[in-house]
C-alpha cells in the first residue's frame, strides 16, 4: 500500500505523518520513544482505510524541538489541532501505551477539533492513576530528579541492548531487524530527539489522565477497547474500568497479547477495528 510522507507545525513542533489508503480515516497515536511505524504491521492490515499515522514528539521524532512545550498536556492539546489543521472528520482515534493516555487527556482539553473524533480505540494503554504506569513511574521519578541519570538511562535504551530490553517488555514476539529499528525512529542515533524525550518522560504524572476523568465519562461516541491479556504493564481490570466509565464502550480481549498488541496480534486487531468503524459508522 503506497503512502505519502507530509509535515506540519504545531505549536513549535514539526510533525511528520503518512498517509496511505482509502476509506474512513483513522489517525494514529504512539507511546513514549517510539515513532509511526510501530503500527506499520497494522496499517498494512487495514488497506480499506484512509490511515494517517503520525510521529509524534515523543522523543523518537526526527526533528526535534528544543523550544517547544512537549509537556504530556500539551502534546495531548496537540492530538485535536492535528485533527483541526488537517480539516479531518468523524475521525477513528486511535491511541496505545502513552498515546492511548494522551488520547484520553485530550478528551479533556475542550479544543475544537474534539468535535471531529467520531470514535476511539484504545489498545494496552495508561490511564487513570496509571500515568505512568506501575514500574515505570519509578523511572520516571528517577529521571525528575537527576536530568544526568535520566540522560544516561535514554542511552541505554537507545542502544542496541536496551531497544531489545525494551520491545521484550512489551511484545510477546519482538520484532528484529529493520523492523525493530524503524519503531524507534531518530531515539538511538538522535542525541536531541532524546533530549526532547527526557523532557517528555518527566512530564508524565497521573494528574494529566486523572484529570480527564470527568471529561471520558462524558464522552458519548463508541469507544473499542482491544486489549492484550498478558501486559503487565496495563492489565485487563484497567481496561474494564475503562468500560464502565465511557458511556458506549465494548472491551474485546486480545488473548496471550501484550501491550503492543498492533505488534503482537496485527490480524486480529486489524479485523477488530474494521469491524468496529463498519458497525458504527453504518449506525450513525
Amino acid at each position: 500500500m503506497s503512502a505519502t510522507e507530509q509535515t506540519i507545525d504545531l505549536d513549535g513542533a514539526t510533525i511528520r505523518y503518512r498517509v496511505s489508503g482509502n476509506g474512513p480515516t483513522l489517525v494514529f497515536v504512539h507511546g513514549v520513544w517510539v515513532a509511526g511505524p510501530v503500527w506499520n504491521d497494522l496499517v498494512a492490515r487495514l488497506d480499506t482505510m484512509r490511515c494517517i499515522v503520525p510521529t509524534w514528539p515523543l522523543g523518537a521524532h526526527a526533528d526535534p524541538a528544543p523550544a517547544a512545550d512537549l509537556s504530556a498536556r500539551a502534546i495531548a492539546k496537540r492530538i485535536p489541532d492535528f485533527l483541526e489543521a488537517l480539516d479531518l472528520s468523524d475521525v477513528t482515534l486511535v491511541g496505545n501505551d502513552t498515546g492511548g493516555g494522551l488520547c484520553l487527556a485530550a478528551l479533556g482539553t475542550e479544543r475544537p477539533g474534539l468535535q471531529r473524533i467520531g470514535r476511539l480505540v484504545l489498545t494496552n494503554c495508561d490511564s487513570y492513576e496509571h500515568f505512568p504506569p506501575k514500574g515505570f513511574d519509578k523511572m520516571v521519578a528517577l529521571m525528575r530528579r537527576s536530568p544526568a541519570v535520566g540522560s544516561a538511562l535514554l542511552r541505554f535504551f537507545a542502544s542496541s541492548l536496551g531497544q531489545r530490553v525494551f520491545l521484550k517488555g512489551v511484545c510477546v514476539s519482538p520484532p528484529r531487524g529493520a523492523r525493530a529499528r524503524a519503531i524507534f525512529g531518530a531515539f538511538p542515533d538522535n542525541a536531541a530527539a532524546r533530549k526532547d524525550a527526557l523532557r517528555v518522560t518527566q512530564s508524565l504524572e497521573p494528574s494529566v489522565t486523572l484529570d480527564a476523568v470527568c471529561a471520558l465519562r462524558a464522552f458519548s461516541k463508541p469507544v473499542l477497547l482491544a486489549w492484550g491479556s498478558a501486559d503487565r504493564l496495563f492489565p485487563l481490570d484497567h481496561a474494564r474500568r475503562l468500560e464502565a466509565d465511557f458511556a458506549d464502550a465494548r472491551l474485546e480481549v486480545m488473548n496471550g497479547a501484550r501491550t503492543f498488541v498492533m505488534l503482537d496480534q496485527p490480524d486480529e486487531l486489524a479485523a477488530e477495528i474494521a469491524a468496529f468503524v463498519g458497525d458504527t459508522t453504518s449506525n450513525a
